[in-house]
């Protein structure tokens, strides 16, 4: 899946803007162990962070009420994952936003997950910087919290 992201935000943005496929929230540290929240095939989960791989740690933006982005975060433990929604971000990465974007209800990727968290703890970021909050990409997340 994280492969298949990438192809895509590089069809659209070029090389640059594929390099991150994933987002999620440290929720926990226990016994040194960082734990993420995070969605996934498998839905909305809490697990270890992978030691496979590359991630870099972004604290939240300044004016971010960390209880309330975790509150919101915990609360939605168990929710599916947004296949839909990977369907029109695919579309969208190839059509250049030409076909709707569809979500099904209760449902999260990744990255919707992190900023969606981030916004219900404050986060306010005009949309032109990401498009739809629910269909933004990794490299697109990552772009705007960096700025």
């Amino acid at each position: 899946m994280g492969r298949l992201i990438r192809i895509g935000e590089r069809l659209r943005w070029g090389e640059h803007a594929s390099y991150w496929n994933h987002a999620c929230i440290v929720s926990r540290v226990s016994k040194g162990i960082p734990y993420v929240i995070q969605a996934d095939l498998k839905g909305v989960n809490e697990v270890p962070l992978s030691s496979t791989g590359e991630y870099v740690l972004v604290a939240p933006p300044e004016g971010v009420n960390v209880d309330e982005m975790m509150t919101f975060l915990k609360a939605q433990v168990g929710s599916s994952y947004g296949i839909l929604s990977i369907l029109c971000i695919a579309l969208d990465l190839i059509t250049w936003n030409a076909a709707p974007s569809l979500r099904r209800r209760g449902t999260w990727i990744c990255s919707a997950l992190v900023a969606e968290s981030l916004r219900a703890g404050g986060w306010f970021i005009p949309e032109s910087n990401y498009g739809d909050i629910y269909t933004v990409t990794p490299a697109q997340l990552w772009s705007t919290l960096i700025h």
